[in-house]
């Protein structure tokens, strides 16, 4: 079985939330063009899918639980170093091409598989979760490690775990 380090094997990209209008049919050169985030990511950000929401309803002569699933649910909290220059944040820092406030609307696209300076191309298979930022939580001051910021993202309603990308 063909096995894969997962060292520099995996790019997301943070997408305005108007460059994208279905989930299932993304544009390679909408990727090409937009904020490749991956090389400020750190590896404690978190999204994908979730547990479902469930109903648990058996009729009076069925003899075990049945679990159904209803509502597919996704989560996602991005931690991504920060870039400055002269103490200044720069065009590339997470709090300017993401979202330095709350309420911002977007869309993570995660591709697995190519190194992050590899160009997002037609056919490649990515993730992609429209998410609206929560307030930044910028973290300095404490002297453990760089200096980082952690952007929780509230799901907006659509993603695609397996959506091919379109010329």
């Amino acid at each position: 079985m063909p096995r894969m380090i997962d060292l520099n094997a995996t790019t997301y990209w943070w997408v305005a939330a108007s460059a994208i209008t279905n989930a299932a049919a993304v544009s390679a050169a909408t990727l090409t063009s937009t904020a490749n985030i991956s090389a400020y990511v750190v590896a404690s950000t978190k999204v994908g899918p979730a547990n479902s929401d469930t109903i648990s309803e058996k009729s009076i002569t069925d003899v075990a639980n049945c679990v159904v699933p209803v509502v597919g649910n996704y989560e996602g909290t991005l931690v991504a170093f920060r870039d400055f220059t002269a103490g200044v944040p720069s065009a590339t820092d997470v709090l300017t091409t993401v979202a330095g406030v709350a309420g911002v609307a977007g869309w993570i696209v995660r591709r697995t598989g190519f190194a992050s300076t590899v160009a997002a191309a037609a056919a490649q298979v990515v993730e992609v979760y429209k998410f609206m930022t929560d307030n930044p939580q910028p973290s300095a001051g404490s002297g453990e490690g760089y200096i980082k910021a952690t952007i929780p993202l509230l799901p907006q309603g659509v993603f695609s775990t397996a959506s091919t990308l379109v010329a």
